[in-house]
């Protein structure tokens, strides 16, 4: 396998990495028992290509192939980067770094989640990589007029005023929506098999509950509606004589209500009291599977995290951890 898997590495000089994935694929074909990971890097200085093939067998360890051409660039000038690369856009002249653009995305505006769903992109990228999606033409069609209809995007002007605000191409849009695909793909791929185990396992946590809602002007008023219910007051009388305060009757995730039962009074929030109606068991039905599907591949996400090494390469030092 070593010498055919050098041998295809040897191959790949002087191709862009969309042929480069194409060779792979008939690599893995002939050794359908290993993982083939393909790495590449564009040397900014002279626009080259080089690769690298991570090669892992099922129980063993990584081995990382390599193989440079004669005429290769140095390797002094390797790495090196352009100043326009740190810049993640530019608004009359004024740039905007991608290290700024994290920091206020972590930080200033406390939207943390979405640098975790970078690192979750990062992940699946890496499993898409080792175990690639292959999609037809139409496959990719299709998707994309599903992309346009879920946005109101019904005709070609629309779409390109849609595209023009985010600076894409045609080809932007395909390659985006593409990845989207593929990342679905690769939730159904972890899931497979693994949802009614689960479901089964934790049940209880899918059912539902039927609540009285009960939300009040503030934290204060809640608080003390709490205390008269303690005291032997009646729920819905009082949620008829409180000023300002909103009931709504509706059924909710069995989770919210933790091990309440039918009548008991809980506050999931500062400014609202729920009281239990009723809790029906769950059940595996479309909603319920999506639910749980979720849940497994979230799991998949934070266990492939916590063994990931990831960097972070922003503000005045570079940063590595596992955020």
């Amino acid at each position: 396998m070593l010498p055919d898997a050098l041998e295809t590495l040897r191959g790949l000089d002087g191709l862009d990495p969309s042929e480069a994935q194409e060779r792979l694929g008939e690599l893995r074909e002939r050794h359908p028992g290993v993982r083939f990971r393909l790495l590449w890097q564009r040397e900014d200085y002279d626009d080259s290509l080089h690769y690298d093939l991570l090669i892992k067998r099922p129980g063993e360890g990584t081995v990382s192939l390599s193989w440079s051409p004669d005429r290769a660039l140095p390797w002094p000038l390797r790495g090196v980067q352009r100043a326009g690369e740190m810049l993640l856009l530019r608004i009359d002249g004024v740039g905007v770094k991608v290290v700024d653009a994290v920091a206020w995305l972590d930080f200033l505006w406390d939207e943390a989640r979405l640098v975790d769903r970078i690192v979750a992109a990062a992940l699946v990228q890496a499993e898409l990589e080792e175990a690639p999606v292959e999609l037809s033409d139409h496959e990719i069609q299709e998707a994309v007029d599903a992309f346009r209809r879920a946005r109101g995007l019904l005709t070609a002007e629309r779409t390109r005023e849609w595209m023009d605000r985010r600076s894409l191409t045609v080809v932007d849009l395909q390659e985006l929506v593409a990845g989207e695909v593929a990342a679905a793909r690769v939730r159904e791929r972890v899931t497979a098999g693994r949802v009614e185990p689960y479901f089964e396992e934790h049940r209880e946590e899918f059912g539902t509950a039927r609540v009285a809602r009960l939300t009040f002007p503030g934290s204060e008023a809640a608080r003390r509606a709490a205390a008269e219910i303690d005291a032997g007051a009646g729920f819905f009388a009082l949620a008829e004589r409180t000023r300002g305060a909103r009931l709504v009757v509706e059924d909710v995730p069995a989770a919210e209500i933790g091990t309440a039962r039918p009548g008991d009074v809980v506050s999931p929030a500062p400014d609202v009291l729920l009281k239990v109606i009723s809790v029906a068991g769950a059940e595996l039905d479309a909603d319920t599977r999506r639910r749980v599907e979720r849940r497994v591949f979230d799991r998949w996400i934070d266990e492939r995290r916590r063994a990931a090494k990831i960097e972070w390469f922003w503000g005045t030092t570079a940063r590595t951890g596992t955020r």
